[in-house]
């Protein structure tokens, strides 16, 4: 049977300019691609885990979708 993950939405805050806002990680996917409404530095987000509103986030090293 395969696994089956909903899409999940949570908040981060930007690395580098402190800006807190929402993103959704597709359920088929290890983490997401987005830009900061803010700053537009290309970000990537991941879930904690599958009960946490929060997604842990870093600086991506490849460019983001807007």
């Amino acid at each position: 049977m395969a696994d089956y993950r909903e899409t999940q939405y949570g908040t981060y805050r930007c690395p580098v300019c402190g800006h807190r806002d929402g993103a959704e990680v597709r359920g088929d996917e290890p983490h997401a691609l987005v830009v900061c409404s803010y700053c537009e530095t290309p970000l990537e987000v991941w879930a904690r885990g599958p009960d946490s509103v929060r997604f842990s986030v870093q600086v991506a090293e490849g460019s983001a979708a807007r």
